[in-house]
């Protein structure tokens, strides 16, 4: 098989992997405060199956990882250079998935919020730094999800889950662009 079909193939499993999972959570919960916050929907609703949402993370995380820090090594200036942005993203998401059970203490609280503030602050700078001419993807999904929020009168309640779903559309959207037309990473 063709190591360019594979990443489509990976990078649209991801996608299937995301949407099925907001919309699992849309259906059975409406829409929540944020997505670390439906891992304490699932284990209440269904039990034990809180675990859900650090699965969702790590499924990503670990396709979704390799081919960003891949396509990021492939430029051929200073760029690649920041081939490490990708993988503190992922690293932060991961350890959202970590501390998942957030509400436990105060540490996780803080450590929470941390980490997940550290992911979307690290994504935003690859887009700058390494990806400027495809921010226009990441921008678009944070148009249509705010359109989103605004249609169901939840973006002034629930900001953060609009905010974190576009991050998570654009990135994978973004990606698969690149998989697909590799010169528009050029």
């Amino acid at each position: 098989m063709n190591w360019s079909l594979a990443i489509i193939l990976v990078l649209i499993l991801d996608l299937l992997v995301f949407t099925v999972y907001e919309l699992a959570v849309v259906l059975n919960f409406c829409i929540p405060n944020n997505l670390s916050n439906t891992y304490y929907h699932f284990d209440r609703k269904f039990r034990g199956k809180g675990k859900l949402f650090p699965a969702m993370l790590y499924t990503l995380c670990a396709t979704a990882m390799p081919i960003w820090i891949y396509f990021t090594l492939r430029l051929p200036d200073w760029r690649a250079n920041f081939a490490f942005l990708p993988a503190l993203v992922m690293i932060s998401l991961a350890l959202v998935g970590v501390s998942a059970r957030y509400k436990k203490s105060d540490f996780r609280i803080y450590f929470h919020y941390t980490v997940a503030i550290l992911s979307g602050f690290f994504t935003v700078l690859w887009f700058l730094i390494v990806a400027l001419q495809l921010s226009y993807i990441l921008i678009s999904f944070i148009v249509v999800m705010m359109l989103a929020g605004a249609l169901t009168r939840t973006l002034r309640i629930y900001p953060l889950f609009w905010f974190e779903s576009a991050g998570f559309f654009g990135v994978l959207y973004t990606l698969l662009t690149i998989a697909l037309a590799p010169e528009a990473l050029m």
